[in-house]
C-alpha cells in the first residue's frame, strides 16, 4: 500500500471475508452498506440445517406436539430418505383440530388425534435450494404469503424428488439483519 492510499473495510456479513479495498486518499467513496448487499448472501449461510420432520403417516396431534415442544410453526414433511413431500404449519393443525371439533358435534367418536399428517399437509411445497440468494428467498415470500421454506437439494438417487437440507424463516433473516445492526452500532459508538 503506498502512502497515497487509505484502505477501508468493507464488511457484508460474517461468513463473507473481510475485503480491502485500496482508494487513493482525499476520493470520495460511496458507503456500501450491508443492506445494499445482504440481498445477495446465499440461504446456506442463514438456514437451520437442524430440521424437526415429521413423516405423513404420523398423526396430526403429533404434529401438534412437535410444534408445541420446539416453538415452531412448520414442519417440513418427509419420506424415509430424507425427501420431502409436504409441508404442515400450525394454520392447518388449528384447521384440523377445529374441524374435528365440528365433526365431533355431527360425527360423535371422530376425533382429531386420528388425522394423520398426510391428511393435512400441503403437498406442493415451495421449496428453495441453498445457493438462492436472500433476495431470490424474500421474493419467494413476498408472492406466495409465507414465512418459511425448507432448503432442498436435488438428490441424485431420485431424481424428481428433493431431499431436505435445511430450513429457512423469516426469523432467520431477522436474526441477520439483527446482528448487522447491533455490529453496526457497536462499531459506530464511540465509548
Amino acid at each position: 500500500m503506498s502512502p497515497s492510499e487509505t484502505w477501508y473495510n468493507l464488511e457484508t456479513h460474517a461468513t463473507f471475508a473481510r475485503r480491502a479495498v485500496a482508494v487513493p486518499a482525499g476520493t470520495r467513496l460511496h458507503p456500501v452498506t450491508q443492506e445494499e448487499l445482504m440481498h445477495r448472501i446465499p440461504v446456506r449461510e442463514i438456514m437451520q440445517t437442524t430440521v424437526i420432520t415429521i413423516h405423513p403417516e404420523d398423526l396430526a396431534a403429533d404434529a401438534a406436539q412437535l410444534m408445541a415442544d420446539f416453538n415452531i410453526r412448520r414442519l417440513p414433511v418427509v419420506d424415509d430418505d430424507d425427501c420431502v413431500v409436504g409441508i404442515v404449519t400450525d394454520s392447518d393443525v388449528r384447521e384440523a383440530e377445529t374441524a374435528g371439533s365440528v365433526l365431533n358435534s355431527y360425527a360423535p367418536g371422530t376425533k382429531f388425534e386420528w388425522l394423520t399428517v398426510g391428511d393435512i399437509m400441503t403437498p406442493d411445497v415451495i421449496t428453495i435450494g441453498p445457493d438462492a440468494t436472500i433476495g431470490e428467498l424474500v421474493t419467494k415470500f413476498i408472492q406466495h404469503k409465507i414465512g418459511g421454506v425448507p432448503v432442498v437439494e436435488a438428490d441424485p438417487r431420485y431424481p424428481k424428488r428433493a431431499h431436505l437440507v435445511g430450513i429457512v424463516t423469516e426469523t432467520d433473516i431477522f436474526t441477520l439483519i439483527a446482528r448487522s445492526w447491533e455490529a453496526e452500532s457497536a462499531h459506530n459508538d464511540p465509548t
